[in-house]
């Protein structure tokens, strides 16, 4: 599993390696400006997937996770990590 952060540019740039390994990757916005998303081909600004608010999230399986993603944002900043994500709550307390 591997994990880690990106920064979007004016232009197109190459954010996550392909990796014809990955089976899921999940891609998350971390500050409020919008970033478009390429996946195994540039990114275009406004066009494919957008992440637009703080938290937004994407999350790939199968052959398109095992692509390069490319990003457009110009000082957008996110985070990644490759692998199932899983939530699971800990014991509930009783009130």
């Amino acid at each position: 599993m591997a994990k880690g952060g990106w920064v979007g540019t004016a232009a197109s740039v190459e954010i996550i390696s392909a990796n014809t390994y990955r089976e899921h990757l999940t891609i998350q916005l971390t500050n409020p400006i919008v970033v478009a998303l390429g996946f195994g081909e540039a990114a275009v600004a406004a066009e494919g997937v957008q992440l637009i608010n703080t938290g937004d999230v994407v999350t790939v399986h199968g052959a398109m996770a095992q692509l390069a993603v490319y990003a457009i944002g110009n000082t957008a900043t996110g985070t990644y990590q490759d692998g199932d994500l899983e939530y699971r709550p800990g014991p509930q307390a009783d009130i």
